[in-house]
């Protein structure tokens, strides 16, 4: 019983409290919406205008691998228009938030005089990548892809830096992919040549052996064995020493020629290796990839998206009215208090 009337008690109370303070927390809280919306114009905070792309990773598989398949073989080819996984994003998310795209980008569109930093600034470089920073935001979203998000007092600016940021995340990556495939054709272009020359120089040594009747060493020497068993036997003498000059022949050049042939007929396999090494480099240094898919083009904002003066008015005014019921409250009890001295002095 005692209890209900105690809350019947404190709810009297709460509204008596109001009744009295009423017109008081009314003007507060209309100051508060005037000075909330006055302060959030544009005259005190510049207004800014957000877009958004999306990107998905594409597959960082060499070109080469993907379209020659490395060792030949189609099973070990590579789609090089897959969708990138989770480490292809992590990857691209840690480009786009390099040191590399933003100076980049800050040189690009002078974004020390688009966010108005004065050049007699202290610490202009730090304001600068602080600015940058809240402007410029990335993301991987739940679906593995790469959100993208510029804020900027001019739209068509916001939209301008989101797309030099999705041309410049190509560029930066076909730049680093190109200064290790360039090392990889150099080494595979001079071991291609290299070979090649060597395979030339065979084949010409090969030709001049030929060119002294040296062309199968074992049937030859077989049929001059033959032929010499046959004018010994006759006693032609001249014959025998023709045989002979040829047989030497056959001994001074017969060892280089098997050796030529057996390795030229060998060479085959190693050229072909060579050169499709050689092939895949090329591939490598040559072709522009882009490592994206660009999902959801930058579109240039209607609306701005900061501030938003709303949310700012609405807790502005909640703010200053809890404020002025807490100090309201403190001052009545305060006053409570000295009046109830004043009375036990009396």
């Amino acid at each position: 019983m005692k209890e209900n009337t105690n809350n019947d008690f404190d709810a009297v109370n709460i509204f008596l409290f109001f009744v009295r303070w009423w017109k008081h927390l009314a003007i507060l809280c209309v100051l508060a919406v005037i000075a909330s919306i006055v302060f959030s114009s544009p005259y005190f905070i510049t207004p800014k205008f957000e877009t958004q792309a999306t990107l998905f990773p594409a597959s960082t598989h060499s070109i080469s691998r993907a379209v020659l398949g490395g060792g030949g073989l189609v099973s070990t080819r590579q789609d090089f228009l897959q969708y990138g996984d989770v480490e292809d994003a992590e990857r691209l998310l840690q480009i786009l938030t390099s040191s590399t795209i933003s100076e980049k980008i800050t040189s690009r569109f002078n974004l020390m005089d688009h966010y108005e930093i004065p050049e007699n600034s202290s610490y202009r470089y730090t304001k600068l990548a602080k600015k940058y920073k809240n402007s410029v935001s990335f993301r991987r979203t739940s679906y593995g892809a790469v959100e993208i998000s510029i804020k900027d007092k001019d739209p068509m600016m916001a939209v301008r830096i989101a797309n030099e940021i999705i041309a410049l995340v190509d560029t930066i990556q076909n730049d680093m992919r190109r200064e290790r495939a360039e090392i990889a054709f150099n080494i595979a272009s001079q071991q291609y040549f290299d070979y090649v020359a060597d395979v030339k120089k065979a084949e010409d040594s090969l030709n001049y052996i030929m060119s002294k009747g040296v062309y199968d060493v074992e049937g030859q020497s077989a049929m001059l064995m033959q032929q010499l068993a046959k004018d010994l036997s006759a006693g032609n003498q001249r014959g025998v020493d023709e045989i002979k000059k040829q047989l030497n022949i056959l001994s001074k050049y017969g060892g280089t020629y098997m050796y030529l042939k057996n390795y030229l007929n060998a060479s085959g396999e190693q050229m072909n290796s060579l050169q499709r090494r050689y092939q895949e480099t090329k591939a490598d240094l040559e072709n522009f990839v882009s490592f994206t898919f660009v999902i959801d083009e930058a579109f240039i904002p209607e609306r701005k998206s900061y501030p938003v003066r709303w949310l700012i008015v609405f807790i502005t005014t909640v703010a200053t009215a809890f404020t002025a019921v807490v100090s309201l409250m403190v001052y009545e009890n305060v006053v409570s208090k000295g009046l109830n001295k004043l009375k036990s002095g009396k």
